[in-house]
């Protein structure tokens, strides 16, 4: 005579998903949205285009060595093989697939956190496709430790000390400016209006530095400055920012160089007053006038937006 199995006898069914299992599932389909969504990304930057349109990840993208598309692809790559990799240990199981997932996500976690800590605490700014990225890696991690994995808990590890160091150590203050020039010219090599006034004031021989606003970005942004041309006036006493092409001119070429050498007849008397006036050369450090044109601009047409094209 057969014997049915205890649970048969008892009238119960055994379980068909069980915590582990319902966490590998979730792991796939986490896998799967993100290897999408890292694909409709780098499908995007081939026209020029991306999903993120914020400040923060224009900015991001100059830091990268190799250009953002590069570590769109890293991501992409990782995410596909650990699904893949996934998926294939739902049908069998495999003590080495389950090894490379493990030692991929333990590393994704730590260079997740250097890309976040570096953002945060380096740059100042923040990337919304890079923390959406983040978050991919964060919830295959936890699902992974869920599923029995605990040695994924390394990676979190990682991911905390690495920002924690970050956030102790100070930042060496990024590109140090210029310190042996008057002026210094920010200007971006897409802006119309930076290479009028490079012209311009070469033509009109002014010493000035010029610079590349990249290298200076993350300075400026901090300052509220997010167009080109830039000068900075760096007077021993005077640091004055001055945004945009007609005001670098109003600054460096008052309204006085432009007078006629010869004053009509009829205004004798404004001739004898501007003769009482001390002759010599026009210093640019002097304390402008708070009537002038520099600190009640007139609406200004000679500017480009950072990181634009701006023909």
């Amino acid at each position: 005579m057969t014997r049915l199995p205890a649970s048969s006898r008892r009238g119960t069914r055994p379980p068909t998903i069980n915590g582990t299992y319902l966490s590998s599932l979730l792991f796939l389909i986490t896998g799967i949205i993100g290897a999408l969504y890292l694909l409709v990304e780098a499908v995007l930057q081939t026209f020029g285009k991306s999903i993120c349109q914020t400040e923060g990840c224009k900015i991001v993208a100059q830091y990268t060595r190799f250009g953002d598309m590069t570590m769109v692809l890293l991501g992409l790559a990782t995410v596909a093989v650990i699904t893949v990799l996934a998926a294939r240990g739902m049908r069998r199981e495999s003590a080495a697939g389950d090894r490379v997932i493990n030692f991929l996500l333990i590393v994704s976690l730590a260079g997740e956190g250097f890309f976040v800590g570096y953002q945060l605490f380096r740059l100042n700014v923040v990337c919304v496709f890079c923390l959406s990225v983040f978050g991919i890696f964060v919830v295959l991690g936890a699902l992974r430790v869920l599923g029995g994995h605990r040695e994924i808990a390394a990676g979190f590890g990682a991911l905390i000390a690495v920002l924690f160091l970050f956030y102790l150590v100070l930042p060496a203050g990024g590109t140090d400016l210029p310190r042996d020039h008057k002026f210094i010219l920010f200007y971006s090599t897409d802006c119309r209006h930076c290479a009028e006034i490079r012209k311009e004031l070469e033509e009109r021989k002014i010493e000035v530095r010029h610079v590349e606003v990249k290298e200076y970005s993350s300075l400026l942004k901090n300052l509220g400055i997010e167009g080109v041309p830039t000068l900075l006036v760096n007077g021993p006493a005077e640091k004055l920012f001055l945004t945009g092409a007609d005001a670098i001119r109003r600054y460096l070429v008052p309204p006085a160089a432009a007078r006629p050498a010869k004053m009509p007849a009829p205004e004798v008397k404004n001739r004898r007053k501007d003769a009482a006036r001390p002759a010599g050369p026009i210093d640019f450090f002097a304390p402008p006038d708070p009537r002038g044109s520099v600190f009640q601009p007139i609406p200004d047409d000679g500017l480009c937006k950072e990181n634009t094209k701006c023909d």
